[in-house]
């Protein structure tokens, strides 16, 4: 089962960040705690480690601009999973909402894209009921 790498809250009132530089690439292979990439805070700057082993697939090509807290920016794929799939576009039962994610070479010729922001939680549906005197 893939792990999602997500960009993180590292600050208490973080809403968005920047990935202000990736250190790996589409189709990479990564152990746990190896840097992925460099996150830009308005207060500091720090370097994200893997969440586990495996293949950097679905990478989101974004770099210097925000990106809202919990956004999924790369999945970690097992070495042996998905081998009889195209790398570059695993199936969505592999990821929810799995999209195909351009090679470095296609990154680096592209225009820059932006991410949606996670869905907020919908407010919960108040009923209101008159008393009739």
């Amino acid at each position: 089962m893939p792990i999602e790498v997500i960009l993180p809250k590292v600050d208490m009132d973080m809403e968005t960040g920047i990935i202000a530089e990736w250190k790996v690439g589409e189709g990479d292979s990564v152990r746990q705690g190896d840097i992925l990439f460099d996150l830009e805070t308005n207060k500091s700057m720090m370097e994200v480690e893997s969440p586990g082993s495996g293949i950097i697939r679905q990478l989101a090509p974004i770099t210097g601009e925000p990106i809202a807290v919990g956004t999924s920016v790369a999945w970690i794929y097992a070495e042996d999973e998905g081998k009889a799939k195209s790398a570059a576009s695993p199936s969505e039962s592999d990821a929810p909402n799995a999209k195909s994610t351009p090679s470095a070479t296609e990154r680096a010729t592209s225009s820059p894209v932006t991410l949606a922001s996670p869905p907020e939680a919908a407010a919960p549906a108040i009923e209101s009921t008159a008393i009739l005197a």
